[in-house]
């Protein structure tokens, strides 16, 4: 006889029924932790490499063109390096939850669980290579006399929410677009890097002066999302108009996402 089991009704989410099966979360986080390093040389250390060596050549090319923040007193290789470390948070965990559904095909057909823990555990293993990324980050701000304010405290983990917002959104969307078509694990990669290009990691938004363009440019929720994390680093100004555009648009993103995954979600073991 064979039992099929689904989700009882509709929810946008079921946070009883996902705190319910929250061991299945961090299992499946763990297992994709020990899996994505396994068998690599340098291991973690590649979560310090990365960002690192990207800093060093935005750095060459900085001192290239005389590139400026204009009156910052914050030095540019932390400035950049901070940008840096949240894009790949982002950027990771975009294509990690992406390609969740597709690469745990094998686990839905045989388990029922809530299956947005793919996408969650997924912006997880990210998390857990941003934290390793910032603790090393913290001796390189001690290194050139910059501390964060005390505001850190308290505005990191709007930064965080804000973009897990964002990574959830735009990740489980494509996680159930993917399910149906295959072309979105070669064309989301090339969408990031065009992103990468009009998000502030390596300029700050004061470059742009006219207001109409600057309210568009942070219709990008990584705009003011990104600068309200050096905003609690470094205490840089904020353009808080451009900010609420900013997490408005997080807002909808996430709610647009993550409403089309759970109308997908009953079928996705069936089309995968």
């Amino acid at each position: 006889m064979e039992i099929i089991i689904k989700p009882k009704k509709f929810a946008f989410l079921n946070l009883k029924e996902i705190y319910e099966h929250r061991d299945i979360l961090f299992f499946l986080t763990w297992k994709d932790i020990k899996i994505k390093y396994k068998q690599t040389l340098l291991g973690f250390s590649w979560i310090i490499l990365q960002p690192l060596l990207i800093t060093f050549v935005f750095v060459l090319f900085s001192k290239a063109i005389n590139f400026s923040l204009g009156d910052s007193k914050v030095p540019y290789t932390i400035y950049v390096l901070s940008g840096i470390l949240l894009w790949n948070l982002f950027s990771s965990a975009i294509i990690q939850t992406s390609n969740s559904i597709v690469s745990n095909a094998h686990i839905i057909k045989k388990i029922y669980f809530p299956r947005i823990f793919f996408p969650i555990s997924a912006l997880f293993v990210s998390t857990f290579d941003f934290l390793i990324s910032f603790i090393i980050y913290i001796p390189l701000m001690s290194y050139y006399k910059i501390y964060p304010s005390f505001s850190v405290i308290y505005i990191f983990p709007l930064v965080y929410l804000l973009l897990a917002m964002l990574i959830l959104g735009i990740g489980s969307f494509f996680a159930a677009l993917n399910v149906k078509y295959r072309d979105v694990k070669y064309t989301l990669p090339f969408l990031i890097q065009l992103f990468f290009f009009i998000s502030p990691v390596f300029y700050a938004h004061n470059l742009i002066e006219l207001n109409w363009l600057k309210n568009l440019y942070y219709a990008n929720p990584l705009t003011g999302i990104i600068e309200l994390f050096r905003h609690s680093l470094f205490n840089t100004p904020l353009y808080f108009h451009g900010l609420k555009i900013s997490i408005i648009f997080s807002i909808i993103i996430f709610f647009t996402g993550i409403f089309y995954f759970r109308k997908m979600e009953n079928i996705l073991a069936d089309i995968t």
